[in-house]
């Protein structure tokens, strides 16, 4: 027994503190390296007649620290083995294994890589479910305590970006307001992209393109001196990441727009402190200082939303809002849980687009200054 234990402490993996802040910058040199290191110990354990394995620290939804001072998700340190004499993990281990080598020849190749083209390198070794081989690439990230970036592994394209900010990627400078009106699609290499210059005081950042196509259309940006952000509904990491990026580097202000929903409430929550699928790469995301401008509950009636426009709650709705009061996140902020019971009391739910109701620019014209203007935020 003593030996098992003595052995399973010897498992890969770096074990992931509180809070501990991970690499975000890692070059396709020292990614090789970290690999090797890896590969190094586990052939030592296999040449001492050894159980080899990966020792990681558990993602599982009752592993996560609430920081409630800095008001961030974390992991928590609870951790799993993956050993390769155990009929359980065995062929998850193999599968990590396979992923790692891949890693490794696209670092030596100077590229980069998808995670549906991780998949596709053996479909069959993974039972024609990406979302194994996903959930491995995850595990190895934390497993190293670095970012998926770092891995060289992107995501695709997703969010949207517009505004006067000048940024620099591969030798290209551009500006955010001079790509049209559909704006700058946010790249998936966004800790490659350098932002030269920015001439804004506010990031404002809206769940959905409905909502911003309309503030577009009224050039809100450019009369507000503001970076308008989308991630298109649940935000990708790039989009997540160049929200951070411009709260920390340029210090500016983050407001978040959703549609009045538990949905919106908690995209907006993963904006503000993390999510709990993502809580090892909450340093790297979340933005705690982030406002939460609307469209509230309590806006409904504040703002004479009409009922016509208003959507009643589906059970799924409730049974989310209801879930999320159980967030520590939610149960010890008065103001988000008073919005949340608000919700569920009187079953409504209503989309952004539901202002129009009182005229196409009411909610530019009228619901973000009166509310910018009011501090009406959470």
């Amino acid at each position: 027994m003593k030996g098992e234990k003595k052995d399973r402490m010897k498992m890969r993996g770096k074990g992931k503190d509180k809070g501990k802040v991970i690499k975000e910058r890692l070059s396709a040199g020292q990614l090789i390296r970290e690999i090797r290191s890896i590969a190094d110990g586990l052939l030592d354990d296999i040449k001492n007649m050894k159980n080899p394995g990966f020792r990681i620290p558990s993602r599982s939804a009752d592993n996560f620290i609430y920081n409630e001072r800095r008001d961030v998700i974390y992991l928590g340190d609870k951790m799993s083995l993956r050993t390769f004499h155990n009929t359980g993990t065995t062929a998850a281990f193999t599968q990590m294994l396979f992923i790692l080598n891949i890693l490794s020849e696209t670092a030596q190749a100077g590229k980069h890589l998808t995670k549906r083209e991780v998949y596709y390198q053996d479909p069959e070794l993974f039972n024609k479910d990406q979302n194994a081989s996903d959930h491995h690439i995850e595990d190895i990230a934390v497993m190293m305590g670095v970012t998926r970036p770092c891995l060289r592994v992107v995501a695709t394209a997703k969010g949207v970006c517009i505004g006067d900010l000048t940024l620099r990627e591969r030798g290209d400078t551009f500006n955010c307001n001079r790509l049209g009106r559909g704006g700058w699609s946010i790249s998936p290499f966004i800790d490659e992209v350098e932002i030269v210059d920015c001439d804004a005081d506010y990031v404002l950042v809206v769940e959905k393109d409905a909502a911003l196509i309309r503030l577009i259309e009224e050039d809100f940006h450019k009369k507000n001196r503001c970076i308008l952000v989308t991630g298109k509904g649940q935000p990708d990491i790039a989009t997540r990441r160049l929200i951070r990026r411009l709260n920390k580097e340029e210090k500016l202000p983050v407001y978040v727009l959703t549609d009045s929903d538990s949905y919106g409430m908690q995209i907006c929550s993963s904006y503000k402190r993390g999510s709990i699928a993502l809580s090892f790469e909450s340093a790297y995301l979340a933005v705690p200082s982030a406002r939460f401008l609307g469209l509230l509950p309590s806006d409904l009636d504040k703002f004479d939303v009409p009922k016509a426009a208003r959507l009643t709650m589906t059970e799924w709705d409730i049974k989310k809002a209801k879930g999320m009061l159980e967030y520590p996140w939610i149960r010890n902020n008065r103001k988000w849980k008073r919005e949340l019971k608000l919700m569920i009391d009187t079953g409504e739910k209503a989309e952004l687009q539901a202002l129009a109701r009182h005229g196409l620019t009411f909610m530019t014209d009228v619901y973000i200054p009166q509310k910018m203007e009011a501090g009406e935020w959470i």
